[in-house]
C-alpha cells in the first residue's frame, strides 16, 4: 500500500512538472498583414517609349514575420509577396501601357529595445522582382519584361500610441536596394532576335549604387477593435536605374487598408504538437 501510495504521488508530481513546462514554453507566433490598396503610377521605359505614362493601378501586398528564438526575440525572419496591375497613358493619352508586376523578398530583422514605447528594426533583405509591360501603340516591340534580383537593406520603426480604449501601433519603414542584377534589353533589340541569336547575357547587367538608386517608403497604424485589428496606411517608391546608356524609371504613391493577426502553424512529421492545441484533422 505505502509503495503504491510512493508510485502515485510520484506520478502526480511529474504530471504536474510537465503542466508547469507548457505553461512557460513560449511558442513563435507568426504575425501577417494583408494590404490592398490603390496606386498612381509613374513610369518611363526607353524600350516601349520615350515618353512617360502615368496611371492608377492596384496592389495586393501580404507579409509574414516571426521570430527564430522566441525565448531571445531579437532576430526575426520577414518575407513579402506583393502584386500590382495598372494603367497608364502618355501626356496626351494617345497611348496606354498596360503593366502587371509582382515581388517577392524574404529577409531578417533585428528588434531594438531599448527605448519605452519605441521599437529600432534594422536588417537586410534578398527580393525578385518581375515586371510585364504593353504598349498599345509600339508595333515593333510592344511588350517589355523586367526582371531583377536585389539585396536591400532595411529600416524601421514602431511607436505604440497608448489611449484610454485601446493602443495604437505607429509603423514606418524604409528599403533601399544596395547590390544585385537585372535583366534590361537594349531599345530596337528584339526579343526574337534575342532568342535567335541566343544573346540572352546582353540584356543582364550588374546593379548597384552606381547604376540603381531606389527607396520604399511606408506609414502606417495599426488599431485594434473589438475582434480585429485594422491597418490603414501609405507607400512610396521611387526607383531610378540605367542601362546602356538609357535611363528608366518607376515612381509609385498608394494608399492601403489592411488587416493584421496572429497565427501559428504545425506541419510535418517530426513537429510535436502541444496538448493545448486540437486540429479538426486528428
Amino acid at each position: 500500500m505505502r509503495n503504491t501510495t510512493i508510485i502515485l504521488m510520484m506520478v502526480f508530481h511529474l504530471l504536474l512538472v510537465k503542466a508547469q513546462v507548457q505553461q512557460e514554453m513560449k511558442l513563435p507566433l507568426t504575425n501577417v498583414y494583408h494590404h490592398v490598396g490603390l496606386a498612381a503610377i509613374e513610369i518611363v521605359d526607353p524600350y516601349l517609349s520615350v515618353l512617360e505614362y502615368s496611371g492608377v493601378g492596384l496592389r495586393y501586398e501580404y507579409t509574414a514575420d516571426r521570430f527564430f528564438n522566441p525565448e531571445n526575440p531579437v532576430l526575426s525572419s520577414k518575407g513579402r509577396i506583393s502584386g500590382l496591375a495598372a494603367r497608364t497613358v502618355n501626356p496626351r493619352s494617345t497611348a496606354s501601357v498596360i503593366l502587371m508586376g509582382a515581388n517577392a523578398s524574404w529577409g531578417v530583422q533585428y528588434y531594438y529595445r531599448k527605448f519605452e514605447d519605441i521599437l529600432l528594426l534594422g536588417g537586410a533583405n534578398l527580393e525578385a522582382d518581375f515586371a510585364y509591360k504593353m504598349n498599345s501603340r509600339n508595333v515593333n516591340n510592344p511588350i517589355n519584361i523586367d526582371l531583377a534580383a536585389n539585396l536591400n537593406l532595411t529600416l524601421g520603426g514602431r511607436y505604440y500610441i497608448h489611449t484610454k480604449r485601446r493602443t495604437i501601433q505607429l509603423n514606418a519603414g524604409f528599403e533601399f536596394p544596395v547590390m544585385g542584377c537585372m535583366f534590361v534589353p537594349y531599345p530596337g533589340f528584339s526579343y526574337y532576335e534575342m532568342y535567335t541569336t541566343k544573346e540572352y547575357m546582353e540584356a543582364v547587367h550588374f546593379s548597384s549604387l552606381h547604376n540603381k538608386q531606389g527607396l520604399k517608403e511606408f506609414l502606417s497604424f495599426d488599431i485594434p477593435f473589438k475582434h480585429s485589428t485594422w491597418s490603414f496606411g501609405i507607400r512610396k517608391h521611387d526607383l531610378k536605374y540605367k542601362a546602356d546608356e538609357q535611363v528608366y524609371s518607376y515612381s509609385e504613391y498608394a494608399y492601403s487598408i489592411g488587416i493584421t493577426y496572429d497565427m501559428i502553424s504545425f506541419s510535418g512529421r517530426k513537429v510535436n504538437v502541444p496538448e493545448i492545441f486540437i486540429s479538426p484533422k486528428k
